[in-house]
């Protein structure tokens, strides 16, 4: 009998969940299936991972009478995880090698890395019975791209050549800068009906390259590109910002105009000081019109305290920013175990100071500051990763069905 292997899934966008079925095995025999994952990018692994290096899992299965294994139904006995997971054998898969690559510094020269290829072999004991390839998508086969470089950002716009009048979405990333992560968010969600630009406000070539005095006008030259291409609907444009990006993001907004919702993932409350390289700057991370805007300043005594003994920081109010300048909706995506900052306060604080239409806020218990991409393995957490998962299902789904409400009144 021919072994057949199926990849099910509703679609083959990476951030929705599938199971796979093995049919035509020998009836109650134990077969070990393995994952390998080709030219991967994930969101939660180093920047500096070499895209070439393959990611690997495995689990042993006893096939049932029918000769059948189902991924959803049927227990892995051992392996990479245990128990019952359509997606286990994803979420748990590992880089092989830990081979890093030198990153490009010019924004064309950045990969799109919008698929990735899945093969599952099935052994029984040294041979190989069966194996198949599947594609993932991050980024819809009708989807185009754009570079734009601008004043203050570099960025890529991502839209489908159809849509008319469509909501659009600025995605603005972390501390790491340059556009790969904000990229990745990009693809998906204008996989889901937006035109998104993602944004990098540092990191690449005729941009700063240091974490300080970065000009918030980056955000309001990404507003007004938007605002008058052709194919957006300018009252339906949204900002999506994470870690760093989303202090940016709040910043930028106690400032400039409103947009029409804003989603910040990990957020802070209050500006921090800048980064240079790997030191702090002595500066403040962002500026307007020419000017610093007050930051809190990096006290290192300070940060052993609150990180080793949970001491609380004062915060500087001079620092604080002004969040009951904003009106727009806005969702508060952060975890109360937040290894980087303490994103859980930060949320409290904007709650308690936001004066506009709706907010609503997401805590999490598991994840820390690295919430991502559904299903997206995460390593850098050793926790159960049945929570992990949920928590990076529950936050990025919240993230679309927000913006669903907001800029496509769903």
């Amino acid at each position: 009998m021919t072994v057949n292997i199926e990849l099910i899934s509703q679609t083959d966008l990476a951030d929705e969940s599938f199971y796979i079925t093995i049919n035509g095995l020998e009836p109650r025999t134990r077969y070990c299936v393995e994952m390998y994952l080709s030219d991967y990018y994930c969101i939660n692994a180093p920047l500096l991972l070499d895209h070439d290096v393959m990611w690997k899992s495995t689990a042993i299965f006893l096939s049932d009478q029918g000769g059948m294994i189902d991924t959803s139904q049927t227990a892995s006995i051992s392996g990479s995880y245990k128990g019952i997971s359509g997606m286990g054998l994803f979420f748990n898969a590992k880089p092989l090698k830990n081979r890093k690559r030198r990153l490009p510094s010019s924004l064309d020269r950045i990969p799109l890395r919008d698929r990735f290829g899945v093969e599952i072999k099935i052994k029984l004991g040294k041979d190989v019975v069966a194996e198949q390839n599947f594609v993932r998508r991050y980024m819809n086969l009708g989807i185009r791209y754009q570079d734009i470089y601008d004043k203050h950002f570099q960025g890529r716009l991502f839209y489908d050549e159809k849509l008319r009048k469509a909501p659009a979405v600025i995605i603005v990333s972390g501390s790491e800068g340059r556009i790969e992560k904000a990229q990745n968010i990009a693809q998906l969600l204008s996989s889901r009906g937006y035109i998104c630009l993602a944004i990098a406000y540092f990191g690449l070539e005729e941009l700063p390259q240091n974490l300080e005095r970065i000009p918030i006008e980056c955000l309001e030259e990404a507003k007004d590109f938007l605002y008058h291409h052709p194919q957006v609907d300018d009252t339906k444009i949204g900002i999506y910002g994470r870690s760093k990006g989303a202090e940016l993001v709040l910043a930028g907004q106690s400032i400039l105009d409103d947009v029409q919702c804003l989603v910040l993932n990990s957020p802070s409350n209050v500006i921090f000081e800048g980064i240079k390289g790997k030191l702090n700057s002595h500066s403040s991370s962002w500026t307007y019109l020419q000017k610093e805007l007050p930051y809190q300043k990096f006290q290192l005594g300070n940060y052993l305290l609150n990180k080793f003994l949970g001491k609380h920081i004062p915060e500087d109010s001079r620092a604080q920013i002004d969040v009951s300048k904003i009106a727009s909706p806005l969702l508060l995506l952060g975890s109360d175990v937040d290894e980087i900052w303490d994103a859980s306060s930060a949320i409290d604080d904007i709650i308690s100071h936001y004066k506009g239409k709706s907010i609503l806020f997401k805590k999490y218990h598991e994840t820390g500051h690295m919430l991502t991409v559904a299903y997206q393995p995460n390593h850098r957490y050793r926790k159960d990763w049945h929570l992990l998962m949920k928590e990076s299902v529950d936050s990025w789904f919240a993230t679309i069905n927000f913006f669903d409400t907001h800029l496509k009144n769903l």
